[in-house]
C-alpha cells in the first residue's frame, strides 16, 4: 500500500450567496459565504454511507487504542466532522496535500469559522493519503504508521474528534481532527457584527474564571480587548477578527479560541 502521512499537534488560530458545492477554485474566504458552500459540500456528500461508515470505524479504532492505554473515549463534535471531511474534499477536488489549505488556513481556523459557540483550548490534526481505496481497517494503519500521528491518538488533552473521509485522483483522502473543548459560548456568536455581542460562556472545568476577551486578526495581532461578558470592539466593515478569551486556574492563564467575526 502506497501512502503519504502528515502529522501535527499544536496550537493554532483560524466572500454573496453560495449554494452549490464547487471546490475548483476553493473555499470563500468571507466566513458566511465559507458555511454555506461547506453546507452545501457536506450536503452532497452527507449521504455517502460508505463514508459514513468507515468515518465511523476509524473513531471507534481510535478509542480502542485509548482505551488500552486506559485514555478517556473522544466525543465526536460535529463542527470537527465537517472541518475534516471538507479538508479532505479540498485536498482532493484540488488534488494537494497538507494540514493548510493554498489559501493558508489552518484546521482550527476552519473549525473556527464553522462552530459558531465552541471555545478550544488545544488542537492537533492526522492527516493521511492513500493510494486507491481501501477499508477501515487499511486507513486505520495508514493514520498510525507515523508515530506522531499516533501520539495524538492518545493524547489526554483532547476530549472531542471529527474524521472526514474523501476520494479523488485515485486516492482516499483521511483527515482526523482532534480538540480539547474547555467551554461553550451560551449564545451562538453571529458572524457579522456591528455593536455589542454576548459572550457569556459556560466553562468545562468549574475552576475556570474568565479574564478578557480579545478580538484578533487573522495575523495574530490584537485588535480589541476588554472585559466581562459583552464583546464591545468594533470592527470595520468586512473586517474579520477571532474571538479569544483569556482564562486562569489558579494562578496561570491561558488562551482559548472561539468563532472568527467579520465587521458589518
Amino acid at each position: 500500500m502506497s501512502l503519504s502521512v502528515l502529522a501535527i499537534a499544536a496550537l493554532t488560530l483560524p466572500a454573496t450567496a453560495a449554494s452549490t458545492c464547487d471546490l475548483a477554485d476553493g473555499l470563500p474566504l468571507d466566513p458566511a459565504v465559507f458555511n454555506q458552500e461547506v453546507s452545501a459540500c457536506y450536503d452532497s456528500q452527507g449521504d455517502s454511507k460508505q463514508d459514513a461508515r468507515l468515518e465511523r470505524q476509524l473513531i471507534d479504532a481510535t478509542d480502542r487504542v485509548r482505551a488500552d492505554q486506559n485514555k478517556a473515549a473522544l466525543v465526536p463534535l460535529a463542527s470537527l466532522e465537517q472541518a475534516a471531511r471538507i479538508h479532505a474534499m479540498d485536498m482532493a477536488a484540488r488534488d494537494y496535500a497538507g494540514h493548510a489549505d493554498p489559501e493558508g488556513r489552518s484546521h482550527l481556523e476552519r473549525v473556527r469559522m464553522i462552530d459558531r459557540t465552541v471555545l478550544i483550548g488545544a488542537a492537533g490534526a492526522n492527516i493521511a493519503i492513500v493510494e486507491g481505496e481501501h477499508d477501515a481497517a487499511d486507513l486505520f494503519g495508514a493514520l498510525r504508521h507515523d508515530p506522531v500521528n499516533a501520539d495524538n491518538m492518545t493524547r489526554s488533552a483532547f476530549t472531542h474528534t471529527g474524521i472526514g473521509v474523501a476520494t479523488g485522483n485515485g486516492r482516499t483522502y483521511i483527515v482526523q481532527l482532534f480538540a480539547r473543548v474547555d467551554g461553550q459560548l451560551q449564545a451562538p456568536l453571529p458572524v457579522h457584527i456591528s455593536g455589542n455581542e454576548n459572550i457569556r460562556a459556560t466553562f468545562e472545568d468549574k475552576g475556570l474564571q474568565p479574564v478578557a476577551w480579545r478580538l484578533t486578526s487573522p495575523a495574530g495581532d490584537t485588535i480589541a480587548r476588554g472585559y466581562g461578558s459583552t464583546m464591545t470592539g468594533s470592527l470595520q466593515p468586512g473586517q474579520q477578527a477571532y474571538l479569544t478569551l483569556d482564562i486562569a486556574r489558579n494562578n496561570t492563564e491561558f488562551a482559548i479560541r472561539g468563532p472568527i467575526v467579520t465587521g458589518q
